[in-house]
């Protein structure tokens, strides 16, 4: 049967791949090269997850989508055309360049999934991220920092915050008599500084290489 595609755009690429993720649902690939009738690779059903990558002068030569299926990594500079085909149950994208279409095909959708991708407006990256996972613009950039810096620089940060937490702890012991509330208060403070340090360490790979190095985290 010849399935009826539809032209879409890489926001709404986007905002599909992104409700295949947050409804673990599990996406196949067929890559095709020039006229071949062959797919060029093919990838049975895996996790996705896609990224639209901004490239900075010097960096590259154009802004990148990048979709991730299972360990498997494909990047596609922004000179391509995206259709769609979507169903009761399933959503099929087509990634199509001058020499290659990239065809890719979720599982089984529940109805809540199918009906939210009616919802899809034009928006930005930001807006995108915020409306399927609530993050910001700025929670992004934080993120992205602390995966990028080195093992010093989140081990001088985290010292910080674990002499800050010490602190903090240490002022509620010398007030629990006298004031209790400033007790309570001081010890919360000590426990989401301990906890803030403790999580930014984590989210960063370089640092759980050296502190955590026979643990699989």
């Amino acid at each position: 049967m010849t399935i009826q595609m539809i032209e879409s755009s890489v926001g709404e690429a986007l905002y599909l791949f992104g409700i295949m993720e947050k409804h673990q649902v599990p996406c196949s690939l067929e890559l095709k090269i020039d006229t071949q009738a062959d797919p060029f690779v093919g990838i049975a059903s895996q996790p996705v997850k896609a990224e639209y990558l901004e490239t900075f002068k010097g960096e590259g030569t154009g802004d990148t989508v990048v979709i991730t299926l299972g360990e498997s990594e494909f990047a596609f500079e922004l000179n391509f055309s995206v259709s769609k085909h979507i169903t009761d149950s399933q959503i099929s994208l087509c990634i199509a360049g001058t020499n290659y279409a990239a065809w890719f095909n979720s599982g089984l959708i529940p109805f809540e999934g199918i009906e939210a991708t009616k919802n899809y407006m034009e928006f930005d990256v930001d807006v995108l991220e915020t409306e399927l996972y609530g993050i910001n613009k700025y929670e992004r950039q934080l993120i992205e920092l602390v995966r990028t810096i080195d093992f010093e620089d989140v081990l001088d940060a985290t010292t910080g915050l674990f002499d800050e937490a010490k602190k903090a702890k240490e002022k509620s012991q010398t007030c629990r008599s006298v004031r209790p509330d400033q007790s309570e208060g001081f010890l919360v403070r000590a426990n989401r500084l301990g906890k803030l340090a403790e999580l930014l360490g984590l989210a960063n790979d370089d640092y759980r290489d050296h502190i955590y190095p026979d643990e699989m985290i």
